[in-house]
């Protein structure tokens, strides 16, 4: 387990590092995981990835299709919010309001207050993590509408 292992360091350290982790897998023929929120360096590392909000996964499964097709409405939002040379000049993609305190999470969805998708089902129960094809999982009601172009 790797946990923030590139934070705060300058982009050719970070590459020595995920080099160095990468090599010491292959040569030890082990999994990792890696925690972090650097979208970029999942991208170039993870063949698999969870998406987490408030101490749950709201998404699961290989990197490549949970990051160019997200199913769930916090992934959408997080990988909207990376900044890109495409839209250079617009402005920064923000997730609107907080986090939930641990103590006082939202009932239903924990996502639902921030969610631009919520529907009153949202906030009456909690969805499942929910099978969605042979490999990937999502705990949103709306998966299915979201993923087919709703956003």
């Amino acid at each position: 387990v790797a946990d923030e292992p590139t934070t705060a360091l300058d982009v050719t350290i970070q590459a020595q590092v995920l080099d160095l982790l990468r090599r010491a897998t292959k040569e030890r023929g082990t999994a990792l995981m890696l925690i972090t929120h650097d979208l970029g360096v999942v991208a170039e590392t993870a063949d698999r990835i969870a998406v987490m909000y408030a101490g749950q996964i709201v998404e699961e499964g290989p990197a490549k299709e949970v990051l160019r097709a997200p199913a769930s409405p916090y992934a959408l939002d997080l990988i909207a919010s990376i900044p890109s040379y495409a839209r250079r000049g617009k402005g920064l993609t923000t997730i609107q309001g907080a986090v939930p305190s641990p103590a006082n999470f939202p009932s239903g969805c924990r996502f639902h207050p921030r969610c631009r998708f919520a529907v009153p089902a949202c906030a009456a129960s909690a969805p499942a993590l929910t099978p969605r094809g042979s490999d990937r999982s999502v705990r949103c009601f709306r998966a299915d509408e979201i993923a087919g172009g709703a956003r």
